[in-house]
């Protein structure tokens, strides 16, 4: 495991992304099987028969044969209980599949002790010229799986904004414009991942998206008592909810070096994230990089562009 400076295209560089700190940086060209190596997720999953032990006095074991054990194959590490009929997808398979997805692989570990492991790539699909030209965009790949029937494998967008490093993992707000895709872990995984990999190749329709979202929310003046209104319905009614919109109403006004876009939605949904990404108290980087694919960060960010697209 090792951590990276922030990249160079970085403009508020004393931020860097969780996955910067979660698994080996991939500096370089390098295929997927060599960023799993790099990573450390490179290791063989083998499968071994279940069993267990029965009471009395003549206690035995006795074999399950409906379920079988997933181990690493080196270490003889324990990941995950399965049926018997679950196809086994190793890392390495299901990371082959984002070669289709994008130009450059950045990043690559394990997470929960290698029960799921993880890889981000640097797609090759590009904003328009005239969006937002002085805040850099990108937009990444983020392909998680599992040897613990904790997910299927997938594959979700991961705009990232370079201005402030915020995960920006917003939906796309259309019907049929995806921004996340799964292959459950049943029946022939190999041509499911073929068929995905089609539909990942639409990567362009999400791009347009989040370009036609961010302007018209660019576009969206909103009020002091609207944001707050807005904030009151995406935050859970806990005690320390007033302090937490006025951090976020704060941070809206004030960064200017982070935020931007004071008294509008865009700036409202970068105060949102930037409350949950930098502002509150961080777990580890792991926990926060699951918060922004799945968690609160994404959750947040999301009710309120929903809201501010849709109701005001």
């Amino acid at each position: 495991m090792t951590t990276a400076a922030p990249q160079k295209t970085t403009q508020f560089s004393s931020r860097v992304v969780p996955w910067m700190k979660l698994g080996q940086i991939v500096d370089g060209t390098v295929t997927a099987a060599e960023a799993a190596k790099l990573g450390g997720i490179d290791f063989k999953v083998a499968e071994r028969p279940l069993y267990f032990r029965t009471n009395g006095k003549d206690s035995t074991y006795r074999r399950i044969d409906e379920r079988k054990v997933l181990v690493h194959e080196d270490t003889n590490q324990w990941l995950g209980i399965v049926s018997k009929d679950y196809p086994v997808v190793q890392y390495g398979e299901a990371f082959d599949f984002m070669e289709a997805v994008g130009v450059r692989f950045v990043a690559a570990g394990g997470l929960r002790g290698g029960r799921q492991g993880f890889m981000v790539v640097e797609t090759d699909v590009q904003f328009s010229a005239d969006f937002l030209p002085d805040d850099d965009q990108k937009l990444y790949g983020v392909l998680r799986t599992s040897h613990d029937c904790s997910r299927s494998i997938e594959v979700m967008v991961m705009p990232l904004r370079g201005r402030c490093m915020n995960q920006l993992t917003l939906r796309s707000f259309a019907k049929n414009v995806p921004h996340r895709w799964s292959v459950v872990h049943a029946g022939d995984v190999k041509s499911k991942l073929a068929a995905a990999r089609a539909s990942i190749g639409k990567l362009g329709d999400y791009a347009k998206s989040f370009e036609s979202n961010a302007r018209r929310l660019i576009e969206t003046k909103v009020t002091d008592d609207v944001a707050e209104t807005i904030l009151k319905y995406v935050l859970p009614d806990r005690p320390k909810r007033p302090q937490v919109i006025e951090s976020i109403l704060a941070g809206w006004h004030g960064r200017t070096e982070t935020n931007g876009y004071d008294g509008t939605g865009w700036g409202l949904v970068n105060a949102v994230s930037e409350y949950f990404e930098w502002d509150r108290a961080l777990g580890s980087p792991e926990s926060r990089f699951l918060a922004a694919l799945q968690g609160q960060t994404h959750n947040a960010i999301n009710k309120t562009a929903g809201y501010i697209l849709t109701r005001v």
